[in-house]
């Protein structure tokens, strides 16, 4: 359970954070376990989820409840991913169990991505083999390292040149001396070790100099020698990327509609929220960014190309996240949810008009011209456009009498 209330948390978080009245405090152990089991379940039975959301008291439920189906599929993608990954969960034991299709379809996709990415892998390592080859066994020229010597030492060499010399001289001068009054000695014999330690350090230090340097141009005086000979350069690989769309937000305007109801015209203190959500600018960036992710999947990240696995993997992922959310959208299109108090539309456009109507104990919208019957119930309704002429010609003379 640990596993599917960080996911959990990962998805819900960041929407509730958002609401004014917020409070960390009502987030406990208790709250997590029992709004994941309530998701778990969520294809059979929302109403344990909506009940939960309004306990919370925030500025703004709705937007929370709204978004419940896509935290949902999301919940169930991450879910099978881990799944197919193959980490260990009771929750993975409890879908399998109940047969969620969504669940299985899920476990599917991945399972097929996952052999789709090593084959392409083991592609792509057959492929980058003799290159590979040629980079193991890569050697520096030794007229190079030359050039590199000299390039860092030559100066420093002679002033140490010097000074030695000056010693051996004292030494010469100090020993044929020594020779001369029959004395032994071993003064001339030490010098010459330090001359070839010497040598072997300044050797070492030129050559890790050059590898520390081995990215910067030398002057064509460093290379007198080497003019017509190029250096290998070694570039450091890019990690591919992959790109974020910023996608645009449902916008929501809130009004209250006064009720005009049959035979009272119209009652001050009977009134209706009515919420238009307007999909539109949401569909549209949805749509494109799912044309340009392919675009890019097709050109630009190609399966060949090293480093790009992943980058495929989130991509196709991301893609297909985005198909299931703009399926809902178009559902919702169809839909509305009606309590009585609150009425929540989801729009491509405004509608010019919008008026409630109370006949015989039944609402009724009327968006421009038509008339809708309203069934009042937690779940999302479809529309149920009205059609008997008796039922409209009282509505209209409803309308028309409030008006005069």
């Amino acid at each position: 359970m640990k596993l599917a209330i960080n996911v959990v948390q990962n998805l819900l978080l960041p929407l509730l954070e958002k609401d004014p009245q917020f409070d960390v405090n009502k987030f406990n152990l208790i709250f997590w376990e029992t709004f994941t089991k309530g998701l778990l379940d969520f294809d059979k039975d929302a109403k344990p989820l909506y009940a939960a959301i309004y306990r919370l008291e925030l500025n703004d439920p709705e937007k929370i409840i709204s978004a419940l189906e896509n935290i949902y599929t999301s919940f169930i993608k991450e879910l099978a991913e881990e799944y197919v990954l193959g980490n260990t969960s009771e929750v993975f034991e409890n879908l399998l169990s109940a047969k969620n299709t969504l669940f299985e379809k899920e476990v599917h996709f991945f399972t097929n991505l996952e052999k789709a990415i090593k084959k392409v892998e083991r592609s792509r390592i057959k492929t980058s083999l003799p290159t590979t080859y040629e980079k193991l066994t890569f050697e520096l020229p030794e007229n190079t390292i030359e050039a590199a010597i000299k390039k860092k030492e030559r100066e420093a060499l002679k002033e140490k040149m010097k000074v030695w010399d000056e010693e051996l001289s004292t030494t010469e001068h100090v020993s044929s001396h020594s020779l001369s009054s029959g004395k032994k000695t071993k003064l001339i014999q030490l010098s010459w070790p330090k001359y070839a330690a010497a040598a072997c350090v300044i050797l070492g230090l030129g050559f890790w100099l050059f590898l520390n340097q081995q990215q910067t141009a030398f002057t064509e005086n460093d290379f007198a020698n080497n003019q017509n000979k190029s250096t290998p350069s070694l570039k450091k690989a890019v990690k591919p990327e992959m790109p974020t769309i910023t996608l645009a937000e449902i916008a929501s305007v809130s009004k209250n509609y006064q009720v005009i109801e049959n035979g009272l015209g119209f009652a001050p203190n009977h009134k209706i929220k009515v919420v238009e959500n307007n999909q539109s600018p949401r569909i549209t960036s949805i749509v494109n960014a799912i044309e340009k992710y392919q675009k890019m999947l097709e050109n630009e990240f190609s399966e060949n190309k090293v480093g790009y696995g992943p980058i495929i993997k989130k991509m196709n992922a991301t893609i297909l996240s985005l198909q299931e959310e703009l399926a809902l959208l178009k559902k919702r299109e169809k839909q509305y949810t009606f309590d009585g108090k609150k009425l929540v539309l989801y729009v491509s456009s405004s509608a010019k008009e919008n008026t409630i109507v109370l006949y015989k104990e039944t609402y009724y919208l009327k968006k421009d011209a038509d008339y809708f019957k309203l069934t009042l119930d937690e779940q999302p309704q479809l529309y149920k456009k009205e059609s008997n002429t008796e039922v409209l010609s009282a509505l209209d003379k409803i309308i028309f009498d409030y008006g005069n």
